[in-house]
């Protein structure tokens, strides 16, 4: 039985964690069958959104698998965290918007992972947390990099530090997710925002996505170069082009990403 579940129609690819018995946890096999399949989805035209969900009613993901890093050596260890690091570069990388449907637990590697993801749906049942920081490390797929960044720094120390478990409500406070639905309504929530992606230009979304993760970090002078540099060649485009005629005869743009 495959552990990643894939499934594209109308433009929309969901991708569902399925290890359900192992409450989704990142096992070596799961990242080896995940990672090809981000790099297939970056390369598809036809793909405009990614949804990530969790197999089961109990979690999103509960993070690496502790079982199988219990028989590892250290170099091993470090190779699946390398894993880990590379599947979530995808997600920031890949043109497409990516979009956590997160329900039941959300720990470790797993939190990680909806974090890289551009947009987080919770469930009211969703839970977070850091066990790594009770383990002896602290996650090492790049949450230290990216947490602080959405939260802030002292509001991602106190999640470290004291290794704490958030609920949905809090994490819709801090910002740690956009939206809190009932359960079941994630998926449909999911679906709704990636049916609203589509609805936009996918070269203007890919150049905005770039130019958010990027210039953020930037001085102000150089994220505006890179403003320039990602926004001018749309100017280009058979799809500005189609935008702008689709405004004038009233009517939805086709766009083909060209």
């Amino acid at each position: 039985m495959p552990l990643l579940l894939s499934e594209t129609g109308d433009g929309v690819t969901l991708l569902t964690l399925n290890r359900p018995e192992a409450l989704n946890a990142m096992s070596v096999k799961l990242f080896e069958e995940l990672t090809p399949e981000l790099e297939r989805i970056a390369s598809r035209r036809d793909v405009r959104a990614v949804i990530i969900t969790g197999a089961g009613e109990r979690a999103f993901c509960a993070g690496n698998d502790l079982k199988e890093r219990r028989d590892m050596n250290p170099e091993q260890k470090w190779a699946q965290s390398r894993m880990g690091w590379r599947v979530n570069q995808l997600l920031m990388r890949m043109p497409q918007p990516s979009i956590a449907a997160i329900g039941g637990w959300c720990l470790g590697g797993g939190f990680e992972l909806a974090l890289f993801c551009d947009m987080r749906v919770a469930a009211e049942d969703a839970v977070f947390g850091w066990p790594e920081m009770t383990l002896g490390a602290y996650p090492g797929a790049g949450a230290g990099v990216i947490l602080p960044r959405l939260i802030g720094r002292a509001r991602a120390k106190d999640l470290f530090f004291t290794a704490r478990r958030v609920d949905a409500r809090e994490a819709l406070q801090i910002g740690l997710v956009e939206w809190v639905v009932p359960r079941s309504e994630l998926l449909d929530r999911a679906y709704a925002i990636a049916e609203q992606i589509k609805t936009t230009s996918p070269l203007g979304v890919a150049a905005v996505k770039q130019l958010i993760n990027v210039g953020a970090d930037l001085s102000f002078d150089a994220a505006g170069a890179l403003n320039d540099a990602l926004r001018r060649p749309l100017e280009a485009t058979r799809d500005y082009a189609e935008g702008i005629s689709a405004h004038f005869e009233k009517r939805r743009p086709v766009f083909r990403g060209e």
